[in-house]
């Protein structure tokens, strides 16, 4: 996915007239990532405005879904962090939203080193970008709660033979021991399962 990624922000640099470097950042219950980058600057001043709480990512795409600054020499909304990017050589941004919901963001910046760079058809084209990346990242997300849905269920599964082999016991009864385990530690079945298979023998248990 990193890969999909930076390959959309190469093509968006192509693409977007002005556009001179950019990155694709998330947040994710309070996680925040910087995806893929064109270069460590623009990784940089995504990161600066988490750290600083102003620019587009965190002040406004997750409302819109584009933001542009003309001029950053100017910008009244963001002053701390547009007086940062003029001094890095950027002139002009535009952000766009991936994504937004109660606890997950995405978003695709570009800066400029020109002011006005970023004019309707490059919006257009900027969006049409956008929208590419948006489904990468989803799906990846997907994918990736999807393999480890299938790894939690091969690990209890394994789980679950060792007990039926040391007790004798049927699938279900195996089971139901392994969920007994999980109310008495407090813990979520994969990680008494994960213990078990560890450490090939239930500790701090009773039966």
């Amino acid at each position: 996915m990193p890969e999909t990624i930076s390959e959309i922000l190469r093509t968006a640099i192509r693409l977007i007239p002005g556009a001179t470097v950019g990155c694709v950042t998330t947040v994710s219950k309070g996680e925040r990532t910087v995806v893929a980058s064109t270069d460590p600057l623009a990784e940089e001043l995504c990161r600066l405005q988490y750290e600083l709480d102003q620019g587009p990512i965190p002040t406004e795409v997750r409302h819109f879904d584009v933001v542009v600054s003309d001029d950053l020499t100017s910008e009244p909304r963001w002053p701390e962090f547009a007086v940062l990017a003029v001094g890095a050589g950027f002139k002009s941004l535009a952000a766009f939203q991936l994504y937004s919901n109660a606890d997950d963001l995405g978003a695709l910046v570009f800066y400029s080193n020109e002011p006005g760079a970023f004019d309707a058809d490059a919006v257009e084209i900027g969006e049409a970008l956008a929208a590419h990346a948006a489904i990468a990242l989803l799906s990846a997300r997907d994918n990736e709660q999807f393999r480890t849905g299938l790894a939690s269920r091969d690990l209890i599964g394994q789980a679950k033979g060792m007990i039926m082999e040391r007790y004798d016991l049927d699938a279900v009864q195996a089971f139901e021991l392994l969920a007994k385990l999980s109310q008495q530690q407090n813990q979520p079945l994969r990680t008494v399962a994960q213990d078990l298979v560890s450490t090939d023998h239930p500790t701090n248990s009773t039966f």
